[in-house]
């Protein structure tokens, strides 16, 4: 009987190629490498797509939508009222209505494709002025169209501001009322659409109502926060205004 004896170096050796041979098959690609695409590349210079495309056009639109605001704000609040009362809803048609506001200006995850089954779209776009601040009942009646910034601008000057204030300037009041409008004083005012004390509604028929919690629309005051503008448009809104200073103190107390 023949006994071979395998030094230990040789032995050690032959388990080391082993494992590695079983590395090199886990670290091998699962699939093999595809070509680069045109997507690839518009990534790969997204840079280039961002400084020089996307931010002039993002500025551009911002600065029109600035002027706008302006020049909203520099009409008297009589005029603005006037204009409000002239836009006319056209009671002849019939079928599925929505507004006119494209997709990518909405702030929002929905999907709008239902806007393509629509009979007919209502443009809203002129719905952007503060129609009126009344001090006395701390009141401030706005469009659906008008922002945040838009409306700081307007009430901060009398030392005033909404009780529920959102933090992006671009949100606006329809938005915030028939979606989910919080912000960090809401602990103390609730969301935004429970400072909402009128809504001034477009029904499918083409009748224009008001609603408040006191009336016979009452129903429908309760039901427009949330709805998404499933019940009617949205073209006034009258929310509460609480009294501020221009500077306030802040105590820190570490605890």
């Amino acid at each position: 009987m023949t006994t071979f004896i395998i030094p230990h170096c040789v032995s050690g050796f032959r388990s080391q190629a082993t494992s590695l041979s079983k590395l090199s098959e886990l670290e091998a690609p699962l699939r093999p490498k595809r070509k680069k695409v045109w997507v690839d590349y518009f990534v790969q210079f997204r840079r280039i797509v961002v400084i020089f495309v996307v931010l002039p056009i993002t500025f551009t639109l911002y600065i029109f939508t600035y002027l706008g605001d302006v020049r909203s704000e520099c009409k008297s609040f009589k005029q603005r009222q006037g204009e409000h009362d002239e836009n006319e809803w056209d009671t002849k048609k019939v079928g599925q209505v929505c507004t006119a506001r494209k997709s990518w200006i909405a702030v929002r995850m929905r999907n709008l494709d239902y806007k393509h089954a629509c009979h007919f779209e209502v443009d809203l776009s002129a719905f952007r002025n503060v129609l009126d601040v009344d001090k006395e009942r701390m009141i401030a009646r706005v469009e659906p169209l008008v922002n945040m910034g838009q409306i700081n601008r307007v009430t901060v000057p009398m030392n005033l501001s909404l009780a529920v204030v959102a933090e992006l300037d671009d949100l606006t009041v329809g938005g915030l009322i028939t979606s989910y409008g919080i912000e960090g004083s809401s602990h103390i005012y609730g969301l935004f659409s429970d400072t909402v004390v009128a809504y001034e509604i477009v029904l499918a028929y083409g009748r224009l109502v008001r609603a408040t919690k006191d009336n016979e629309y009452y129903d429908l005051f309760y039901a427009i926060p949330w709805s998404q503008g499933t019940l009617g448009l949205l073209v006034a809104a009258e929310i509460k205004l609480i009294p501020i200073k221009e500077y306030m103190r802040v105590t820190y107390k570490p605890v």
